[in-house]
């Protein structure tokens, strides 16, 4: 009876984790959703694939070595596409991977923590469907593969502490280490987890204390090769600033709409955000309330949550304090927490139930059900409606308006003898692969001051434009990129002719000398 159990268990896990491979997939048919940063991760990866190694285009136009972004993520999806397939596409396969992936060992981690069936596909469901892990799937970001790395290293992590197993040390140190170089924020886990190896390690604080000391070492040995990489490459190390600043309380409160939209359909944590703050209060009294009447000490799982979760956040905290950089408690970002704070209420759930529920019926358990009920269909609703948006109309980039640019199709088309300059350089590689030139710019985005050399690149563009098949592919972009010149100001210098209108823009050439482009 055992037996069949665990295979029907098995099946059930499996079949929930090929149907929602296959939502998803059906779901981003358009290709994976792509925003700015994602443009970054694709074009690098192109680039890794043409030998050029990890460079992006910069803010004018040229390739340049890539420090604000570890490699990570970047590198798999060249591995991915060394199958064959086009960046975008190994885009697409790592993210179904990593939502299968992900799903199977948060269910894992559910199993270990409750050894309860039920909490496993439970939490397999909301590692799916949920809105937090939906929308990091249904795009080209760098969460799936970090939050897998950070769980993996967990599980390492636990056994380590549950079984003094010297070598998953080293194998939590090893997960940690990649998962800095998939996002920089992986640092914390770094930190949590040498604080936590120091605290409730080895018998002796000078065992723990080597313990600490090693995992940091190991773990710090990949993003310290990095750093040094970046500055020998760029002089830069991560390419950001540092300066102490408080932040606003408007900077703050949208982390309850985010933490809101866990559990709550977006209309109504939007429309009415104070009250939907107050039922978030509820409930994590009542989780709280719930925590202190049970036992949770049987498995090290939960408490590594708890302090996976803490670390995160107080690490993305402190950098909110001193680092330049924009940073939002968003969807995105506060994906992680997710994951641990649902393991952590169902490990806390389940122990409760299982110390209270009585085998008899009664209507007390009936609505006991029927509230767990809604509030599982309340965290799926904000999901799906994501993924019926990405169904419909693609996510970003990726949207079908982008599918049907004449000015993408024409770019990646055009014969390899025609000559483009563009004022979205990077964004027709991303899309197409297609490497084209960058018109000059008239502000040096970086100082703000005046392009010195401005007029003289505007000499060379018109000369390049003067070559045999060559034009100039002009997205409409009134207010994106303030540093460079209007069409109106290249038009009046250039001398330009609208060979081509289209809706996302025009092919232009010069005057007399434009080359034929189909009307």
């Amino acid at each position: 009876m055992l037996l069949q159990s665990l295979l029907g268990v098995r099946a059930a896990l499996s079949g929930l984790v090929l149907i929602e491979m296959a939502v998803l997939w059906l779901a981003t048919r358009w290709g994976i959703g792509i925003y700015t940063d994602s443009l970054v991760y694709i074009g690098a990866a192109r680039s890794i694939l043409a030998g050029d190694g990890y460079q992006y285009f910069n803010d004018i136009g040229q390739l340049s070595p890539v420090n604000h972004y570890p490699p990570g993520y970047p590198l798999l999806i060249a591995a991915f596409a060394w199958t064959g397939l086009d960046a975008l596409d190994a885009a697409r396969w790592v993210s179904l991977f990593f939502c299968a992936a992900n799903s199977l060992l948060v269910a894992y981690i559910a199993y270990r923590a409750t050894l309860s069936y039920g909490a496993m596909l439970l939490s397999a469901l909301l590692a799916l469907v949920a809105f937090p892990m939906v929308y990091i799937n249904s795009q080209a970001l760098t969460e799936p593969p970090f939050i897998f790395l950070t769980l993996l290293g967990l599980c390492f992590l636990a056994r380590y502490l549950q079984e003094r197993h010297a070598p998953s040390l080293y194998w939590f140190a090893l997960a940690v280490g990649l998962g800095c170089l998939v996002r920089y924020v992986g640092i914390a886990n770094g930190l949590t987890g040498a604080a936590v190896i120091f605290l409730h390690g080895r018998e002796g604080w000078r065992k723990r204390f080597i313990d600490a000391a090693m995992f940091s070492v190991l773990a710090a040995l990949p993003i310290v090769a990095w750093v040094v990489r970046n500055y020998l490459s760029a002089g830069n190390a991560v390419n950001r600033t540092f300066s102490f600043h408080l932040p606003a309380l408007a900077d703050l409160l949208p982390t309850i709409n985010t933490v809101g939209h866990w559990l709550l359909p977006m209309s109504l944590v939007d429309n009415a955000p104070w009250p939907a703050g107050m039922f978030l209060l509820l409930v994590f009294l009542l989780v709280c309330g719930l925590g202190r009447k049970v036992d949770l000490s049987r498995s090290w799982y939960p408490r590594l949550m708890v302090y996976c979760a803490a670390g995160y956040c107080s690490f993305l905290f402190i950098s909110l304090l001193v680092c330049d950089a924009s940073l939002y408690f968003d969807t995105r970002t506060m994906a992680l927490p997710y994951v641990a704070t649902m393991l952590v209420v169902l490990s806390i759930l389940t122990e409760w139930l299982r110390k209270n529920r009585s085998q008899e019926k009664s209507w007390r358990w009936i609505a006991c059900d029927c509230v767990v009920a809604v509030f599982l269909t309340l965290q799926m609703i904000n999901g799906v409606l994501w993924l019926q948006l990405s169904y419909a109309s693609g996510i970003g980039f990726a949207t079908d308006i982008w599918h049907h640019s004449e000015l993408l199709k024409f770019a990646k088309h055009a014969p390899a003898t025609t000559s483009i300059v563009s004022n979205a350089p990077d964004f027709i590689y991303v899309l197409t692969g297609k490497r084209t030139a960058m018109i000059p710019y008239k502000i040096d985005p970086d100082t703000g001051q005046p392009n010195k050399l401005y007029e003289q690149a505007i000499l060379a563009m018109g000369e390049q434009l003067t070559l045999p098949n060559a034009v100039f592919v002009y997205f409409n972009d009134e207010n994106g990129r303030w540093y460079l010149p209007s069409i109106k100001e290249l038009e009046t210098n250039l001398a330009l002719e609208k060979i081509k209108p289209v809706s996302d823009g025009a092919i232009y050439g010069l005057k007399r000398t434009a080359p034929a482009v189909g009307k």
